[in-house]
């Protein structure tokens, strides 16, 4: 057919015919119409199992876009077919089948049972293994478990789907930290961390790694898989294998996601009536002085109008809410991949948008990744890796002491829009901040910007050489560049009462750079001429890494207030702020740490006798400038046998049911040099003295001691587990391990005369001992049906061994300040768990029924403890009630009850215990997944019994906070406080009779919230089990004939809904939450919920096409 212009209509014809001469594809097609008619056939058959039963739902492929897909008695009919053609016969748990047409037209098709996944290939420490002879602890997680979920950081998709690594995210932040723990992690002091690498190159973390980019990430648990990797191999070993080039006619793939998200759960606050009645009563017995001031602000008492009453009908405003918003975040990836069988490449690019559920917050990542790969003369084969990714995080919270970030504590400002008194905020004092509009939460959050920005550029090169059969060699040169800066900026139109403004324009500018490298040479030989019955491979390699950084902080303050004074020409000027005003806010800081350098040698052994006996070697020599010159060198050998039970003649019988058996036995050594390469030797810091007179530069030690015998963190790894395979429907692994870390890397203070006040020294012991459990199962297979479920169950205990000298280390979160109680509020003692928590039991609040009301005096009962005053520090009560209480008693009805755990009759210190362990013993996940016909599904599932979370938010609810406390609201649930006040007639009265108390405070529930302590409470150790929904997906593959015209290969289109539901007995936000590890700089504070950002629940749409 022609167009009007005499042309030949081509509308059908897709990719290389565009390019073609019109008239040979006019001949070409002619003569191949000319030959199909000539010798095509219909043909038919039928498929069975080697056992004679028939197969339904076998998918039946020509690669001609010809197929079908056998009936219910394993038949099967393919029409148009030539004698050149090959069918394809494909089926879940079954080997797949290519058989050649010929002049048959009758085909019967025997297919083998397949154990698909002991054949699948596994990355371990510098190579691959088919899961089939591996020997060591390794789990694994595909490619499609990854993009199931959307998130921004694939690491937080790990979390419920391996067996042994426990994920716990920072919050709900964008851009948060997420540990990691392989096995439970061994060190204290230390990172955790496990080692991350990323297609052979070790990397600080993978949250610039988009998930659809992944193949697969493994994770090395025993010590006979991460001693290869040696110093750096302690804490377990993430393996990430990205997409590698692809052959093959030039393909482009596309994957997005547009996503809606919202707050999960909320948090109630004090309604107005409640919130003016407690904090009326505050500011009463604090200082009755100020009660006047407070009822003109709010309108209150005969005095000012009287309008107590009136506030019943104002509803609250939770100015939580105000910082909170539905948000949107999308994703999307194509990707390039082609070539030959010489020549392959392939280009990935990712650009991700997540904002923050929080006004003014979000996380925005590029990244882009070329891979190219070469062969030539048969022998040599050429790879280039280079990737680059962009990563900036808007709007990061900081924490005040004893408030949290400014979004944890939003809700504390006052929840009346419209005060019925003067509203003038300075009657207030110090808790303007709490009521003044001009200092909302929106409008500090407002006035803030804070941007991190983080760049990384890496490229690896590798040449491999294969001169004879089962020799290769390896050469590798790996370069890495990070810079990235940080900027803080305040506007200065907010002057805030609670630190979180400066009232003038201020701003940091942090820059910070990195650059390291590696070289990597190995070599492989799988030893020939043994036979079938013996394998033996070697492995022997060099590696060199050298990694430096530095980083540069200008501070400026006091900068003209004009509007001409913008934020860009402040971080223009940013040296050039008001230094004679404000000398500490103009300062610069250089950081120029310490280079390091790593140097190592290994090698690995692996022999395999008649493919059931296995045995595999390792050893490492690790050279690092990390530690002290005594100590330089550190050496970790591993070995690990496996038995392949099932393959031995005696089980022949058992084959019709047990698929897969395997012992496997493993004991090693590695390290961890997982810490800042200054530790072991001096630091020094700069200041100014006199000196004869003169001003002169002064170097002084920081403090820090030299320790030249500082050495390694070593961990040693014992493992037996069990690989198995029953039916060709069940497989899984179950491990047993013992894992002990000695030489812990601990800061110790020492003598202040030596003139310095600590030092690193390798003085403890800890160990994780635990049981893994990790099983699939497909529980139904058919034509249109088949479902899938998985579970993974994790067993931990942890356990500090050995201390120096057998002494507990003390040590303080401070996040209630100086007036924290006990300052000590976590410890470190031998026989117990790291992760401890001190504080006082809670026993509720002191009632009536506690004292005897003797001459109208409220005198403690027999047996009932008083409570020191040391602990208060100051509970302000009404005058009238001071007056019923005897000298030298400090506990009254209402006031907060602790129990006297030594029984002295008063509650002190020495009542201080254990009230918590933060590490759970049981976490794990399961999940189901499958499709009917063209619609697939999937839902996942996260656990954690016992741990506790440490509510450090909630224990602030009950402090007063002096001044600064004035017209603070509380949450909700302090609504049933017991009250020593009462309204009366729109009148502010204590009430101190025994009756009249009982009365009010019938359904009273938690003690009066006006103390000044910030005491840490066994009642706010709250358990942190839950069950979590984490995703549900549905999703449809579009039928082929629909898109075929269209040149589109396959379609997907999906939906999924995340964080669904969490089943917990919390009263935060969420029990999964560790806001900050680091609040003490030497050692963990664990569990910790103190000014987090809440998780988000989300909807998400997505499409998945290749073209």
């Amino acid at each position: 057919m022609k167009d009007k212009k005499g042309h030949i209509k081509n509308e059908d014809i897709c990719y290389d015919s565009i390019y073609s001469n019109f008239s040979r594809v006019i001949i070409t097609l002619f003569l191949s119409l000319v030959y199909s008619a000539s010798f095509a056939q219909e043909i038919s058959g039928v498929v069975k199992d080697t056992k004679g039963d028939p197969l339904i739902g076998v998918s039946i492929q020509t690669g001609k876009g010809i197929g079908a897909v056998s009936d219910i008695n394993g038949k099967f009919t393919l029409n148009n077919i030539t004698p050149e053609t090959k069918a394809k016969f494909s089926y879940i748990g079954y080997k797949t089948q290519t058989v050649a047409i010929g002049s048959n037209s009758f085909l019967n098709v025997i297919l083998q049972e397949d154990n698909a996944n002991l054949d699948e290939v596994v990355v371990i420490g510098y190579g691959t293994v088919k899961k089939r002879d591996l020997t060591g602890a390794v789990a694994s997680v595909s490619h499609d478990a990854l993009v199931a979920n959307p998130i921004s950081n694939v690491a937080e998709a790990l979390e419920g789907k391996l067996a042994g690594v426990q994920v716990v995210s920072q919050d709900g932040r964008p851009g948060a930290t997420v540990n990691i723990k392989v096995r439970g992690g061994g060190s204290i002091s230390q990172s955790n961390d496990p080692l991350y690498i990323v297609d052979g190159f070790p990397v600080s973390d993978i949250s610039d790694i988009p998930a659809d980019q992944i193949v697969s990430i493994d994770v090395l648990k025993d010590a006979s898989s991460t001693a290869i990797y040696g110093a750096r191999g302690g804490n377990g070993v993430i393996l990430v294998t990205t997409k590698g080039a692809e052959s093959g006619k030039i393909s482009v793939t596309y994957s997005g996601y547009y996503q809606s998200k919202w707050i999960a759960k909320k948090l109630s606050v004090l309604d107005p009536q409640d919130y003016l009645a407690l904090n009326w009563a505050f500011v009463d017995a604090y200082n009755k002085n100020d009660e006047s001031s407070f009822e003109k602000y709010f309108g209150l008492g005969s005095d000012y109008g009287n309008h107590y009453s009136e506030y019943a009908n104002i509803s609250p405003h939770n100015y939580t809410n105000d910082l909170l918003k539905t948000a949107a975040s999308w994703s999307h990836n194509i990707n390039f991949s082609g070539g030959n069988e010489n020549t392959k490449f392939t280009f990935a690019t990712n650009y991700l948008k997540d904002d923050g559920i929080k006004i003014n917050s979000g996380f925005e990542r590029y990244a882009m990744d070329f891979k190219f790969q070469q062969k030539f003369f048969k022998t040599f084969t050429f790879d280039m890796d280079v990737r680059y990714s962009d990563v900036n995080i808007k709007g990061i919270d900081d924490t005040v002491t004893a408030k949290g970030s400014l979004l944890s504590s939003a809700f504390e400002f006052r929840p009346i829009d419209n005060p019925l008194g003067t509203g003038e905020a300075t009657l207030l004092g110090m808790g303007e901040g709490n009521v003044d509009t001009g200092q909302s939460p929106v409008a500090i959050t407002e006035s803030l910007y804070n941007l991190t920005q983080k760049n990384r550029l890496r490229g690896n090169f590798a040449l491999t050489w294969t001169p004879i059969k089962g020799l290769s060699g390896r050469a590798e040169y790996d370069m890495g560049r990070n810079w990235g800066q940080n900027k803080y900026y305040d506007n200065g139109s907010v002057t805030s009462g609670f630190s979180w403004t400066k009232g003038h324009k201020y701003g940091t500018l942090a820059k910070n750079s990195g650059k390291n490298w590696r070289f990597l040479a190995t070599i492989n030989y799988d030893v020939q001429g043994l036979g079938n019955d013996h394998k033996l491979n070697f492995m022997i390699g060099n590696e060199e890494i050298k990694s430096s950084s530095e980083k540069l902080t200008v501070y400026g303050g006091g900068f003209p207030s004009g509007d001409a004074w913008t934020m860009n020409r402040i971080f223009g000027m940013i040296n050039m702020g008001d230094a004679n005003s404000y000398p500490d806010e103009n300062k610069y800081v250089n950081e120029y740490n310490v280079p390091e350098t790593t140097q190592s040698w290994f090698g690995r052994v692996n022999y395999s006798y008649l493919d059931r006996y296995l045995l595999t070697a390792t050893m490492r020599a690790d050279g690092s400038s990390k530690f002290g010159p005594n100590h330089h060198w550190g050496y970790f050998p591993a070995t690990a046998l496996a038995w392949r039970i099932s393959d031995e003649p005696f089980m022949k019988s058992a084959s019709k049911w047990l698929d897969n058996l395997k012992l496997r036995i493993s004991y090693g050594t590695a390290g961890n040099d997982n810490i800042n390469s200054s530790l072991w030797h001096e630091t020094y810091t700069a200041s100014t003295g006199v000196w004869d007179e003169k001003t002169v530069q002064i170097y002084s030690p920081s403090g820090l001691k030299e320790n030249p015998d500082l050495k390694w963190e070593t961990n040693i790894s014992r493992n037996i587990g069990f690989d198995f395979g029953f039916f060709n429907r069940i497989n899984g692994t179950l491990d047993v391990y013992w894992n002990t870390t000695k030489d812990l890397l601990m800061n110790q203070e020492i003598d202040s005369s030596t003139g310095y006040s600590h030092q690193y020294t390798n003085i403890g012991q800890t160990s994780n001992k635990g049981l893994e459990l990790a099983l699939n199962a497909a529980l139904v297979r058919s034509k249109n049906l088949n479902l899938n479920f998985n579970f993974t169950y994790n067993l931990n205990y942890n356990n500090v061994d050995k201390l120096k000298d057998d002494a507990d280390i003390l040590y303080g979160s401070g996040w209630g300040s100086s007036s924290l109680m006990p300052a000590n509020d976590y410890l470190l003692t031998e026989g117990r768990p790291v992760g401890l928590v001190r504080g006082y039991t809670s026993d509720g609040f002191y009632t009536v029924n506690d004292f005897n009301y003797i001459n109208g005096k409220y005198v403690l009962k027999n047996g009932i403890p008083d409570i020191s005053a040391s602990i208060f520090v100051s509970y302000p009560i009404p005058g009238e009630m001071k007056d019923k209480l005897p000298n030298g008693q400090n506990a009254f009805p209402g006031a907060i009850k602790l129990k006297d755990r030594n029984g002295s009759g008063t509650v002190d210190a020495d009542d201080v215990s254990v009230i918590g362990k933060t590490q759970p013993h049981h976490t794990g996940g399961f999940g189901l997944s499958g499709n009917w016909k063209n619609f697939d599904f999937r839902t996942n599932f996260t656990y954690q019994i016992g741990g506790k979370v440490y509510n450090a938010a909630a224990m602030t609810e009950y402090t007063g906070g002096k001044e600064s406390g004035y017209g603070k609201n509380r949450r909700g649930y302090l609504s049933d406080y017991y009250k020593l006040y009462d309204v009366v007639n729109g009148q502010l009265t204590a009430v101190t009779d025994p009756e009249a108390l009982n009365t009010l405070n019938a359904n009273a529930g938690h003690p009066l919230p006006f103390y000044e302590a910030s005491i840490v409470l066994s009642e706010y150790l709250e358990d942190a089990s839950f069950l979590r929904m984490s995703d549900i997906t549905i999703g449809y593959t579009l039928p082929k004939e629909w898109i075929r015209k269209l040149c589109i290969n396959s379609a997907r289109i999906y939906a999924t809904m995340s964080n669904v539901f969490c089943i917990t007995g919390y009263s935060g936000y969420d029990p999964e939450v560790n806001t900050d590890m680091n609040r003490n700089d030497s050692y963990p504070t664990m569990g910790m919920d103190y000014g987090s950002y809440p998780r988000s629940r989300s909807f998400t749409i997505g499409l998945n096409v290749k073209f």
